[in-house]
């Protein structure tokens, strides 16, 4: 069974992000687990080059838990046009099975890609930010990704149909992107290369 992780890299507890990630997540097959990991809800340490087993408290859980996960859906804000500083930060914390812990969590896993923004002008942070974060980890990401700007949404909640609809497809897309890795000896060995 596929354990797809969602990572919301917001800095507020009510979040947009945080409602369309837990979309994707909804749309991924009944057998398939998932769960969320919200990083307002965890006090981060500063990423500052410490090993994986050298972190406590917060980010330590935080950390396991996408060490324990096979696929991710990884949603951001964007500011400014880039991904929030928080994610960022995470990010720079997670293992790469070269430095700071002998695991690489994001190699040859699949990942979907979700970003919202206040105007549609930030859709590009998805391939120009996030997506060559992810290709640095050696990471498969979903063809397809999933831009949602502030008319999309009432208050917090999702309200455009079309994107919802999409969301849910990119959940079930990263289950079978997870299975179709799992299969191929070729991209299940990729990796990165440096």
């Amino acid at each position: 069974m596929t354990h797809v992780l969602g990572i919301v890299g917001s800095v507020s507890e009510e979040s947009k992000t945080k409602a369309a990630v837990e979309r994707a997540l909804g749309g991924a097959p009944a057998d398939a687990e998932t769960s969320l990991l919200h990083l307002a809800e965890y006090d981060l340490d500063t990423a500052d080059g410490r090993g994986l087993e050298n972190y406590t408290g917060d980010t330590a859980d935080a950390l396991q838990r996408v060490v324990d996960a096979d696929a991710y859906v990884v949603g951001t804000p964007v500011y400014r046009g880039s991904c929030s500083g928080l994610l960022k930060n995470f990010l720079d914390m997670v293992p790469r099975g070269i430095w700071a812990a002998d695991v690489a969590p994001f190699e040859d896993a699949a990942v979907g890609l979700v970003a919202t923004g206040a105007t549609d002008h930030h859709y590009l942070a998805i391939d120009q930010e996030l997506r060559p974060l992810f290709g640095f980890f050696g990471a498969h990401t979903v063809g397809g990704a999933v831009y949602a700007s502030d008319d999309d949404f009432d208050d917090y909640d999702l309200a455009d149909d079309d994107i919802g609809a999409r969301l849910e497809t990119l959940g079930a897309a990263t289950v079978e992107l997870d299975a179709a890795i799992g299969a191929s000896d070729a991209l299940a060995a990729l990796g990165p290369q440096f």
